[in-house]
């Protein structure tokens, strides 16, 4: 019968004798860079394709007046 991890008295000193291996901490690195860059790569897109250039706005867009020459 295996053990099992239960969040009672003495649980913080089993918890305590968890040991990582080096491998699953390099996996868990490995995700954690893979996934920050995903983060990263899918916010730039987001940013550059905001309002698309190839085809005109249909909604009117509020601009800033231009300074009028005197």
């Amino acid at each position: 019968m295996s053990k099992e991890i239960t969040f009672d008295k003495g649980s913080k000193r089993r918890l305590k004798k968890i040991r990582w291996k080096p491998r699953e901490v390099f996996s868990f690195v490995l995700v954690a860079i893979f996934v920050l860059v995903m983060s990263i790569f899918v916010l730039l897109w987001e940013v550059d394709h905001e309002r698309p250039h190839s085809e005109p706005i249909k909604v009117p867009q509020v601009r800033e007046a231009q300074p009028t020459p005197q």
